[in-house]
């Protein structure tokens, strides 16, 4: 019972992301709803990449030698960040430089729609592994697991909203969408279930690779593409909502 308990506790998670997901919905001023996403994300984004992974990853690797330690930290940091510059293959070219003709407006909406998408496949692989760490957790001490999926699903709203800003923004793509955003929301319980139904044992090793991996990816999200949201549109006052509320955010999470 435990376990199944434990379980239902990463479905939860996987909601909050719906949440997030729902809200730009039922806000009509969708370009101020955009910069105040990109901005509170930035910071989550951070805030999770420098008191969640970072740590992880040196608990993980605390009693490996240091030549091993930093060879899987630098190679699969750069595996993550090179996946996710791969995937620019993949996705339409994207720009910048944004003015007030339909072309370049329709420039920044794949940007947008690239930004959501590649932050999705970054944060599956996160919730995939967080999924794991909040059953394990939840069936030593229900009381604990439960706290730590409740800071988990505080970080999905906002993350939510700027996955969904972006993959509004290219109603081309609606397919892909909904894909998108069922595996996301069920990323979490993905991790968690292999466990449960599957009794796998993840060695350290392999837990470490994926989350060197995870760490990599964000990386790329937050300092090659959200800044840049962010720089180009430094003079817009909802940008700087969205960091106020997300550095506020980040506090309360270091404090539970």
């Amino acid at each position: 019972m435990a376990n199944f308990k434990s379980l239902l506790l990463t479905l939860l998670v996987g909601i909050f992301f719906l949440i997030g997901i729902i809200i730009p919905k039922f806000i009509k001023k969708k370009k101020e709803l955009t910069l105040f996403a990109t901005g509170l994300s930035f910071i989550v984004m951070l805030g999770m990449i420098l008191f969640d992974i970072i740590p992880e990853i040196g608990e993980l690797l605390v009693y490996y030698p240091n030549g091993q330690k930093w060879g899987i930290i630098c190679g699969c940091t750069a595996l993550g960040m090179l996946l996710l510059k791969g995937l620019d293959c993949l996705i339409p070219h994207h720009h910048h430089a944004h003015h007030e003709d339909e072309k370049n407006k329709e420039e920044h909406n794949d940007h947008l729609f690239h930004i959501g998408l590649v932050t999705s496949l970054s944060l599956m692989l996160h919730n995939l592994m967080e999924g794991i760490s909040i059953y394990v957790t939840g069936i030593t001490n229900f009381k604990l697991g439960l706290t730590m999926a409740f800071a988990v699903a505080l970080h999905n709203i906002p993350l939510g909203m700027e996955i969904a800003v972006g993959l509004e923004a290219n109603h081309k793509q609606n397919k892909l969408k909904w894909i998108t955003i069922t595996l996301l929301t069920l990323s979490s319980l993905i991790g968690s279930s292999l466990l449960y139904l599957f009794q796998i044992n993840m060695s350290i090793t392999v837990e470490a690779c994926l989350l060197c991996t995870t760490f990599g990816m964000l990386i790329y999200i937050t300092l090659l593409e959200l800044l840049k949201e962010i720089y180009t549109y430094r003079q817009e006052k909802m940008i700087y909502v969205g960091i106020g509320l997300g550095i506020l955010l980040n506090i309360f999470m270091v404090m539970l």
